[in-house]
Protein backbone atom coordinates (compact mmCIF):
# COMPACT_ATOMS: atom_id res chain seq x y z
CA UNK A 1 0.00 0.00 0.00
CA UNK A 2 1.62 3.46 -0.80
CA UNK A 3 2.09 5.81 1.93
CA UNK A 4 -0.37 8.49 1.57
CA UNK A 5 1.71 10.31 4.80
CA UNK A 6 5.45 11.30 4.70
CA UNK A 7 7.35 12.22 7.92
CA UNK A 8 10.63 13.95 7.44
CA UNK A 9 12.06 15.05 10.82
CA UNK A 10 14.92 18.02 11.12
CA UNK A 11 17.91 16.97 13.46
CA UNK A 12 16.29 18.95 16.66
CA UNK A 13 12.86 17.32 16.12
CA UNK A 14 14.58 13.76 16.45
CA UNK A 15 16.49 14.67 19.28
CA UNK A 16 13.16 15.94 21.19
CA UNK A 17 11.44 12.17 20.31
CA UNK A 18 14.46 11.03 22.07
CA UNK A 19 14.41 13.02 25.06
CA UNK A 20 10.60 11.96 25.32
CA UNK A 21 11.37 8.50 25.24
CA UNK A 22 14.19 7.91 27.73
CA UNK A 23 12.38 10.17 30.42
CA UNK A 24 11.20 8.12 33.09
CA UNK A 25 8.35 11.01 33.89
CA UNK A 26 6.83 10.17 30.64
CA UNK A 27 3.18 8.98 30.02
CA UNK A 28 3.43 5.75 28.11
CA UNK A 29 1.59 6.41 25.44
CA UNK A 30 3.67 9.58 24.37
CA UNK A 31 6.58 7.15 24.70
CA UNK A 32 5.08 4.91 22.23
CA UNK A 33 3.90 7.89 19.94
CA UNK A 34 7.66 9.15 20.14
CA UNK A 35 8.73 5.64 19.32
CA UNK A 36 6.52 5.18 16.16
CA UNK A 37 7.60 8.51 14.83
CA UNK A 38 10.59 8.01 14.85
CA UNK A 39 10.47 4.12 13.01
CA UNK A 40 8.62 5.99 10.50
CA UNK A 41 10.95 8.92 9.93
CA UNK A 42 12.18 9.01 6.56
CA UNK A 43 15.51 10.53 7.80
CA UNK A 44 16.23 8.26 10.35
CA UNK A 45 14.47 4.04 10.21
CA UNK A 46 12.29 4.52 7.31
CA UNK A 47 10.23 0.92 8.49
CA UNK A 48 7.23 0.22 7.27
CA UNK A 49 3.55 0.77 8.98
CA UNK A 50 3.81 -2.96 9.84
CA UNK A 51 7.35 -3.25 11.19
CA UNK A 52 6.76 -0.13 12.79
CA UNK A 53 3.97 -1.95 14.67
CA UNK A 54 6.14 -4.85 15.72
CA UNK A 55 9.49 -3.00 16.94
CA UNK A 56 6.66 -0.41 19.36
CA UNK A 57 4.60 -3.71 20.40
CA UNK A 58 1.52 -1.94 18.92
CA UNK A 59 -0.98 -1.87 16.20
CA UNK A 60 -1.05 -1.30 12.41
CA UNK A 61 -3.80 1.02 13.32
CA UNK A 62 -2.41 2.77 15.92
CA UNK A 63 0.61 3.69 13.71
CA UNK A 64 -1.70 4.86 11.23
CA UNK A 65 -3.53 7.17 12.84
CA UNK A 66 -0.06 8.81 14.60
CA UNK A 67 1.55 9.01 11.00
CA UNK A 68 -1.83 10.75 10.18
CA UNK A 69 -1.94 13.06 13.42
CA UNK A 70 1.55 14.15 13.17
CA UNK A 71 0.80 15.27 9.27
CA UNK A 72 -2.19 17.05 9.62
CA UNK A 73 -2.18 18.28 13.21
CA UNK A 74 1.54 18.25 13.91
CA UNK A 75 4.18 16.51 16.15
CA UNK A 76 2.85 18.02 19.68
CA UNK A 77 -0.12 17.13 19.09
CA UNK A 78 0.77 13.17 17.52
CA UNK A 79 2.50 12.62 20.59
CA UNK A 80 1.04 14.34 23.28
CA UNK A 81 -2.59 13.53 22.67
CA UNK A 82 -4.10 10.16 22.88
CA UNK A 83 -7.13 11.42 20.88
CA UNK A 84 -7.56 14.23 17.87
CA UNK A 85 -7.84 17.29 18.45
CA UNK A 86 -10.22 17.77 16.01
CA UNK A 87 -12.94 15.78 17.65
CA UNK A 88 -16.80 16.66 16.63
CA UNK A 89 -18.38 19.89 16.70
CA UNK A 90 -20.58 20.67 19.12
CA UNK A 91 -24.25 20.73 18.06
CA UNK A 92 -25.22 24.02 20.17
CA UNK A 93 -23.00 26.60 20.12
CA UNK A 94 -23.31 28.73 23.53
CA UNK A 95 -25.53 31.15 22.10
CA UNK A 96 -28.11 28.46 20.78
CA UNK A 97 -27.56 26.77 24.78
CA UNK A 98 -28.82 29.57 26.28
CA UNK A 99 -31.41 30.93 24.22
CA UNK A 100 -32.89 26.76 24.79
CA UNK A 101 -32.50 27.16 28.58
CA UNK A 102 -34.65 30.45 28.39
CA UNK A 103 -37.05 28.74 26.33
CA UNK A 104 -37.32 25.59 28.90
CA UNK A 105 -37.42 27.44 31.51
CA UNK A 106 -40.06 29.86 30.39
CA UNK A 107 -44.02 29.06 30.10
CA UNK A 108 -45.03 26.22 28.04
CA UNK A 109 -47.06 26.92 25.35
CA UNK A 110 -51.27 27.49 25.68
CA UNK A 111 -52.58 24.08 26.48
CA UNK A 112 -49.69 22.69 27.62
CA UNK A 113 -48.58 22.20 31.12
CA UNK A 114 -44.90 21.67 30.14
CA UNK A 115 -42.33 21.59 27.40
CA UNK A 116 -41.75 18.38 25.75
CA UNK A 117 -38.58 18.23 23.58
CA UNK A 118 -40.37 18.08 20.13
CA UNK A 119 -41.98 21.03 21.28
CA UNK A 120 -38.59 22.74 22.08
CA UNK A 121 -36.92 21.45 18.90
CA UNK A 122 -39.84 22.64 16.90
CA UNK A 123 -39.62 26.50 18.81
CA UNK A 124 -35.62 26.67 18.18
CA UNK A 125 -36.32 25.72 14.42
CA UNK A 126 -39.36 28.72 14.30
CA UNK A 127 -36.97 31.48 16.14
CA UNK A 128 -34.10 30.71 13.50
CA UNK A 129 -32.06 29.59 16.69
CA UNK A 130 -31.35 26.61 14.60
CA UNK A 131 -32.14 24.89 11.41
CA UNK A 132 -32.49 21.22 12.75
CA UNK A 133 -31.90 19.51 15.69
CA UNK A 134 -32.60 16.42 17.63
CA UNK A 135 -34.57 15.63 20.74
CA UNK A 136 -31.32 13.26 21.63
CA UNK A 137 -29.47 17.03 21.69
CA UNK A 138 -32.06 18.68 23.59
CA UNK A 139 -31.69 15.71 26.22
CA UNK A 140 -28.15 15.81 26.44
CA UNK A 141 -27.91 19.69 26.33
CA UNK A 142 -30.74 20.06 29.32
CA UNK A 143 -28.94 17.41 31.29
CA UNK A 144 -25.89 19.47 31.78
CA UNK A 145 -28.08 22.29 33.10
CA UNK A 146 -29.19 20.54 36.41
Amino acid sequence: MPIKYHICFTQEEQENLKSIIVSKKTAQHKRTHAQILLALDENGAALSEEEAANVCVTSTNTVRRVRKRCVEEGLDIAVESKFSSKGRKPSLDGEQQAHLVALACSAPPEGRSKWTLQLLADKLIELNVVETVSNSTLCRELKKTK
